[in-house]
């Protein structure tokens, strides 16, 4: 009797995807609380670098200094994590006359106001890069995103300017013994070039001499809240970036359209905030801020990883408040994640969106890439959809129905659009995923 076994044909399951989490002044602890707790869940953490080394202020009538919130203490524990720790220079910011602001003059390579175009000579392309990677490697930084602007198109006069300063930072990381230091080219451009393939292939060609080990892109107006045509936009334009041949990060895209970013394989990582940050939106950077403006800070809000719905919190109360079916449809069942229900997840609003985010890019990551579009589809974005019919009905504020009933629509346009996407979309490439610390570490070990 024949024992041959039939040809089958073997499914590797590919690295793991990427997941960095933007850390601004919101959530600090309770990012430092779920990392003592759970380790390293994903790659890596990005600060901005004003708030890494804050400078001390003045107490008013007293001659003592009062320091403000440092991160040391958070970088540290990314780093005892073998997480990377990713440096934002925030050089995007200070060339524009709403990002720029006082609170950026202590970095060594800022000039006390706006940069300008012209400030950018070789000697100063030079000393910034020299001060960036002195900052990098003083602290300890395992990423660095390139010190790069916000750009039209690729006849903008400022990407010769962030190619010459990614080149000039590299070479300043070997001066300083940071050669192991990675550099993340940030592309910041429009979405208008992004998806009008003669500009964008011109970007990626000027892109295909310049050394950097992956490329995190910043498109304006992209995010969790993009039309379904966009997400397929998106999809298509990111995978002519494959070609570069790095790992590809969605950087401020979170939601079920970074997931699906993802599951088609356009993109190999996410980047975003704690329930924030999942917009890339320069507006505000392109004017200036009224000189009475107030300025209050962005609040973590309640996410509903059922149908991937961020709330703020007395939305969400409201919403629970409104009967059982609101929270058997809408409350985590996760009990490593919310043992309590819906009280954990109010009052810890944190935990439980890391907890549910991490999970979701882990699961995906998972599933074969030649099958993960299809599972993703079945498995997250229709059950999401079905759900999320719920939400218009249930006894709510006539605001909240309308939030809940605009966002039921937006998410079966996604599942309807996405959907024939797939059936129909011709064979695709799979973008890099970002190796993480660890991975790398032992690599090097293991070459050495």
């Amino acid at each position: 009797m024949s024992t041959a076994i039939p040809n089958l044909r073997l499914i590797r399951a590919p690295d793991p995807l990427g997941l960095y989490v933007r850390i601004a002044g919101v959530g600090q602890k309770d990012l430092q609380t779920f990392l003592a707790s759970r380790g390293a869940t994903f790659n890596g953490v990005v600060f901005e670098a004003r708030r890494v080394d804050p400078p001390q202020v003045k107490q008013e009538g007293k001659d003592s200094r009062k320091p403000r919130s440092s991160q040391r203490e958070l970088l540290s524990l990314v780093l005892e994590r073998r997480m990377d720790a990713v440096l934002d220079p925030q050089t995007q910011a200070m060339a524009t006359p709403g990002g720029y602001s006082d609170k950026l003059n202590h970095l060594p390579w800022c000039l006390g106001r706006m940069h300008r175009l012209e400030d950018y000579t070789p000697e100063f392309v030079h000393k910034m890069a020299d001060d960036l990677a002195k900052f990098a490697v003083a602290h300890s930084f395992t990423q660095v995103l390139a010190p790069t602007h916000l750009i039209r198109d690729a006849s903008d006069p400022w990407l010769a300017v962030d190619i010459a300063c990614t080149r000039a930072l590299r070479l300043a990381l070997r001066r300083r013994n940071g050669a192991s230091i990675q550099v993340n080219y940030s592309l910041a451009m429009p979405y208008a070039t992004l998806r009008t393939s003669e500009k964008r292939e011109e970007v990626i060609e000027r892109l295909r001499a310049v050394e950097f080990d992956s490329l995190w892109m910043n498109i304006d107006g992209c995010g969790s809240d993009m039309s379904p045509l966009g997400v397929v936009r998106y999809n298509d334009a990111a995978t002519a970036f494959h070609f570069l041949g790095v790992p590809i990060v969605a950087d401020h895209m979170g939601g079920l359209v970074g997931l699906s970013l993802l599951a088609f394989g356009s993109v190999g990582g996410l980047s975003h905030g704690i329930t924030m940050f999942e917009r890339c939106d320069t507006r505000s950077w392109l004017k200036p801020k009224p000189e009475d403006s107030l300025l209050f800070g962005p609040k973590v809000r309640v996410y509903l990883s059922n149908i991937d719905l961020l709330l703020a919190k007395d939305d969400a109360e409201k919403l629970f408040e409104s009967g059982n079916k609101a929270k058997s449809h809408y409350g985590c069942r996760d009990t490593n994640c919310c043992a309590r229900g819906i009280v954990d997840t109010l009052q810890a609003p944190v935990r439980h969106f890391l907890q549910q985010r991490t999970e979701e890019v882990a699961g995906l990551g998972r599933i074969p890439e030649s099958l993960r579009a299809g599972r993703f589809l079945e498995e997250h974005l229709r059950p999401a959809t079905d759900r999320a019919i719920v939400g218009p009905t249930l006894p709510v504020s006539e605001k909240l129905r309308e939030k809940l009933a605009k966002h039921s629509k937006r998410l079966n346009d996604l599942r309807i659009v996405l959907g024939g996407y797939n059936e129909n979309r011709k064979a695709a490439t799979y973008a890099q995923h970002p190796k993480t610390r660890a991975a790398r570490e032992t690599r090097r070990r293991i070459d050495l």
